[in-house]
């Protein structure tokens, strides 16, 4: 059976189509599900990660704990949330003690106000963290929101943690890979999608690559994104690769974590428009539906 991550996401969101009132965004529909209360909403999200393929070589425990953090605020910024509640799951073998992994979730949690609340622990073959976060939004910002005559601008370039994870399994350490930090404790831009959530229509955080987020939004949406390479400053990743390969880089990299959205005018990095229908192209070119893929 040669199915996807997205096929499942799909089958999710047929079978567990919403049935109460109070469930503005259902499974599969969004970074985070949304739910009505009163005059505000909670949304909530869940995300994994693991030893084996999303913890990079020479990464330190406490990098990790808030790694596993930083994956579920990055979602709950993505929707224009506040984060308030954590709670994890961790499966680790018996080797693992998780004291330096806990210190480097609570620093993080500290940093945005985060409560976690506890979880539950077992036993694995090697490190494994699902984590469901809760927020709350004045106002969530969704994919399905994009308006024509928009701009589409991200928080910062991607293809950085990539790059930096080329050049570690190269054979560089990570004293000398280009950006250690986006690729070992990636900042959550829940600052940012706050600002975003009373100015911002569609938002989407880019985890999985750029293109992946944009066809995320046209496809909600209904609309088609262009991007202009004009408009892209390559030159932090032109530092270390050739052209070609930074624009694949800021296309199709995952793991970056940035923000991607779209509005009359904002601040951030313009890089194209949003015009009447479907698909994503980068200067009359198509821009494929690809990227970091779990399964």
């Amino acid at each position: 059976m040669n199915k996807s991550e997205w096929d499942v996401i799909d089958l999710a969101s047929g079978i567990f189509a919403p049935s109460r009132k109070d469930v503005v965004v259902g499974a599969g529909e969004d970074d985070c599900a949304v739910v009505e209360l009163g005059n505000r909403f909670m949304v909530l999200t869940s995300d994994s990660v693991r030893e084996s393929t999303d913890f990079p070589p020479q990464m330190e425990e406490w990098e990790k704990g808030h790694m596993s953090l930083a994956v579920n605020l990055s979602d709950i910024a993505a929707m224009g949330g506040e984060p308030a509640y954590f709670l994890y799951t961790i499966s680790m073998p018996e080797n693992f003690w998780p004291e330096e992994f806990f210190r480097g979730m609570r620093r993080l949690a500290e940093r945005y106000r985060v409560d976690v609340v506890g979880g539950d622990t077992d036993r694995c073959n090697e490190l494994c963290v699902s984590g469901f976060a809760i927020g709350f939004s004045e106002r969530v910002l969704l994919r399905r929101n994009a308006r024509v005559g928009e701009r589409v601008y991200i928080t910062d370039l991607t293809g950085k943690a990539q790059l930096s994870l080329d050049q570690l399994l190269s054979g560089m350490s990570r004293e000398e890979i280009a950006y250690p930090e986006k690729l070992y404790t990636p900042e959550p831009r829940v600052e940012e999608g706050l600002k975003l959530s009373s100015l911002a229509s569609a938002c989407t955080d880019i985890s999985d690559s750029l293109a992946v987020s944009l066809h995320q939004i046209a496809r909600a949406s209904g609309v088609r994104i262009e991007l202009r390479s004009e408009l892209v400053d390559l030159s932090p990743l032109e530092e270390f690769v050739r052209r070609d390969r930074a624009m694949e880089l800021f296309l199709y990299a995952g793991g970056d974590y940035e923000l991607v959205y779209t509005c009359e005018s904002c601040d951030g990095m313009e890089i194209g428009r949003v015009v009447e229908g479907k698909g994503v192209f980068m200067d009359g070119k198509t821009v494929e539906f690809r990227g970091y893929r779990h399964f």
